[in-house]
């Protein structure tokens, strides 16, 4: 028995995926006590996905687990690292014809950019229908059981395959606004897990009464043991005493925020603490040469990095922190600096951590915004938008300003801590690992 999981290109849609599938082997394995096991242990990702095909419960073997994502995205560098069965596909996303952007506005500029709008998008669905083709085959040979998509154009065929079998569908929406693929597959899903109770809305009418408020699934939490800001920050090689700030755009990080971190470079660190920098990969080699260029200082990274003076002196910088580091990273941190995906926003939530966030603007629909206004009407986080308004980019001195604002005011971030927790939900990946579970024959079965 398989059960297909989609979703993907970027960590926001792949790692929910990833998240309920780990899950869903601890719920199978153990019941409501497995997954309650996954909850508190944290997890070893080649274990779960020796498991995948080794676990056993009363009622039957575990489900197999198999991945469809997009040639190109998170999934690729990260299913073969972790072992999973899987098959990526090259797929784009559908643009929407505009007049709008490019070089020029004259009328043959605009006819220029909407044909190669309408070319990119038969291409496009040419695709996506050749990922379907080789789908439906593939689930029938795998006699897949269901469908599980966290969203993201890389999860359209495996939705659209499982319709065409009548397999058991389950969506799951990370963000306040619900997305192009989940509102498309909504009418036909047998279940739909909201990580916003709004999402709801944006769904056909016919499907809003089958929307569950269940959360986003994050990685599971460490044990409270695990979570003192003492050892995580001796393990970063942090200062046990002081404020740190974590700075982070996400997987592929964020040109403004590094933009304004640079700029804010000469000046001291907010609240007078440490800053821990994750850059992105993409970004980090040529930010580590600009800051030593400017400042003849490389970022030191070991035990100390963070000491007296200027904010390079008080700062640690990385490319990138796997899943265990970053958990360190929130448990070390007082503030966070970052974008508002969904993902990153729901594991603040978790940890109770106050956060400044500021939404990408280009992201689809603007739902960055809406998750950072839900998050700061519920007095969780302080929404700073990249530009102004008057127009001005994100500069170091006004993300600085709101940092050290918060940090000024312990009764402020504690309250912010507090409503962060009120709205979290660290038990999402179990809660809708037992739901997708429930969609599943108790012995081996799927498509004929």
């Amino acid at each position: 028995m398989v059960v297909v999981f989609a979703g993907g290109k970027t960590a926001g849609h792949f790692h929910p995926a990833r998240n309920i599938a780990e899950a869903l082997l601890a719920v199978w394995e153990g019941g409501a006590e497995g997954a309650g096991g996954a909850a508190s242990s944290g997890g070893s990702r080649g274990g779960l996905a020796a498991r995948s095909h080794a676990g056993r419960r009363a009622d039957g073997a575990a489900p197999s687990l198999f991945f469809v994502g997009a040639e190109g995205g998170i999934e690729a560098r990260e299913l073969p690292r972790l072992g999973y069965d899987h098959l990526l596909f090259p797929l784009r996303g559908l643009a929407r014809p505009s007049g709008r952007g490019g070089a020029g506005t004259d009328a043959e500029g605009v006819v220029r950019r909407f044909a190669g709008a309408m070319a990119g998008n038969a291409q496009a669905v040419w695709l996506l229908c050749r990922a379907v083709r080789r789908l439906l085959a593939e689930f029938r040979r795998r006699r897949a059981a269901a469908v599980v998509l966290t969203g993201g154009y890389a999860a359209a065929p495996a939705g659209i395959a499982g319709i065409l079998l009548r397999l058991p569908l389950a969506l799951q929406e990370q963000n306040v606004h619900a997305g192009k693929t989940t509102r498309l597959m909504a009418r036909w899903a047998a279940q739909i897990h909201v990580a916003h109770p709004e999402a709801a809305a944006d769904l056909p009418r016919s499907a809003r009464a089958r929307a569950q408020d269940t959360g986003n699934p994050i990685r599971p939490l460490p044990p409270p043991s695990d979570r003192r800001p003492g050892p995580a920050r001796a393990a970063l090689g942090l200062p046990r005493e002081g404020p740190v700030v974590l700075l982070v755009g996400g997987s592929q990080g964020a040109r403004a925020l590094n933009r304004a971190a640079l700029e804010a470079l000469p000046n001291p660190a907010p609240g007078g603490g440490c800053v821990l920098w994750v850059t992105g990969r993409s970004h980090y080699e040529s930010l580590r040469r600009t800051v030593q260029e400017r400042f003849d200082s490389v970022p030191r990274t070991g035990e100390g990095a963070c000491g007296a003076g200027p904010l390079r002196e008080r700062l640690r910088m990385v490319p990138y922190l796997e899943p265990e580091a970053m958990y360190l990273a929130l448990a070390a941190a007082t503030l966070a600096i970052s974008r508002a995906g969904a993902m990153a926003t729901s594991e603040f939530l978790a940890w109770g951590l106050p956060a400044i966030l500021v939404p990408l603007p280009t992201a689809a629909a603007d739902h960055q915004s809406r998750n950072a206004v839900a998050l700061e009407r519920a007095g969780a986080a302080m929404v700073v938008p990249e530009r102004d308004d008057a127009g001005r980019p994100l500069s170091g001195e006004r993300l600085w300003g709101a940092a050290t604002t918060l940090l000024a005011s312990p009764e402020r971030l504690a309250a912010m801590s507090r409503a962060a927790l009120g709205r979290a939900r660290p038990g999402a990946a179990a809660e809708t690992a037992r739901a997708v579970a429930s969609l599943l024959p108790a012995r081996a079965g799927g498509v004929a």
